[in-house]
């Protein structure tokens, strides 16, 4: 506990001087009694000053002075709490723009939205919803990653306006190439982090900056030996967050300019795609991160907003704030001086 006056509490010396002249005040009460008493008919008309009565009132009064003292003393007791250094944080959200992010998120469902259309609404939301100061670098990526943010931003107006104007035919290479794109985000992490430390606040300089990515593709590519060499090589370091979207069932990919209306092969047989989550459990596990499921409405945003919510916890900090208890004192100064008063009278 911490005072802002402590030269107040030198007014506690009086304390003893109030004891002497409660007790002084208490002798001189009873001597006029007994005093009073030996007049001619004030004996019966005469009570007896009750101990009891007088104690608890110099009681409260010594309580409300002890109890004023202390208010001006202004004392201050510190409480302690562990919250999120928002401005330490960073993510790279890899967006899958191959063609087969154009088959619906449910092949079962009648209408149903594509998986790239269900990925641009859900981060849309989720944008809107991120605590001021976290950092994003967007990386849309097909067969090469080419990133749409300078780095870092923490501008959440911007990467919003920039993730509406999100078109699936941004890419001329239509493929999936997920080693290429997880070492563009693993270069953005190692380029920008020390960026992240020297231009943060204070507070979040204290810290390392915690960064990681988010994958957010149908992992239409298996695990190939060049991605295990990039995830052996890279270890735990910076955790990989895969969200699988899709439905694991076969599903056919719209094409306006076939003549079916899906995308055919060179016989002409329709092809399907379906949501590969071997390779997605794969990267997350080799990076410590997790591996969540994009099957049902609403299940991305979900996944997103836990994954920030571990990322803040990895970068919590205790703070200390001061809380005065002068408030409390004085209204308990007040009651106890009232009470006394009343009693007196």
């Amino acid at each position: 506990m911490q005072w802002d006056y402590p030269w107040v509490l030198w007014g506690l010396v009086m304390v003893p001087g109030l004891i002497y002249c409660a007790v002084t005040l208490w002798r001189q009460k009873r001597e006029f009694w007994e005093t009073w008493c030996r007049l001619p008919f004030m004996r019966q008309q005469s009570v007896e000053p009750s101990r009891r009565h007088y104690l608890l009132a110099a009681t409260l009064f010594l309580a409300g002075f002890i109890l004023s003292v202390l208010g001006f003393a202004s004392p201050v007791i510190q409480r302690t709490a562990w919250e999120p250094v928002w401005e330490n944080v960073a993510l790279v959200i890899l967006a899958d723009f191959s063609k087969s992010m154009e088959a619906p998120r449910d092949p079962l469902e009648v209408n149903a939205p594509s998986r790239f259309e269900e990925m641009r609404a859900s981060l849309l939301e989720f944008l809107n919803t991120l605590p001021p100061g976290v950092k994003i670098s967007l990386v849309p990526f097909s067969e090469y990653a080419i990133p749409i943010t300078s780095g870092f931003s923490d501008d959440h107006i911007e990467l919003i306006a920039k993730v509406r104007r999100f078109q699936r035919d941004f890419f001329y290479k239509q493929g999936t190439d997920l080693t290429t794109t997880l070492q563009e985000g693993f270069h953005l992490a190692d380029t920008f982090a020390p960026t992240l430390r020297r231009n943060g606040t204070a507070s979040a300089a204290m810290l390392a900056p915690v960064i990681s990515l988010v994958l957010i593709s149908d992992g239409d590519e298996p695990v190939t030996n060049g991605l295990r060499q990039v995830l052996t090589e890279r270890g735990s370091v910076v955790p990989v967050f895969a969200i699988g979207v899709g439905s694991e069932g076969p599903a056919y990919i719209p094409e306006s300019s076939s003549p079916v209306g899906y995308v055919v092969d060179k016989k002409g047989v329709p092809v399907t795609t379906a949501l590969n989550t071997t390779t997605l459990r794969f990267i997350a596990e080799k990076t410590g991160g997790v591996y969540y499921p994009f099957e049902r409405r609403g299940q991305l945003f979900t996944a997103l907003q836990h994954i920030i919510q571990r990322q803040g916890i990895r970068s919590q900090r205790e703070y200390t704030y001061p809380y005065s208890l002068r408030s409390f004192l004085f209204l308990g100064a007040f009651l106890c001086l009232l009470s006394a008063w009343k009693f007196e009278n």
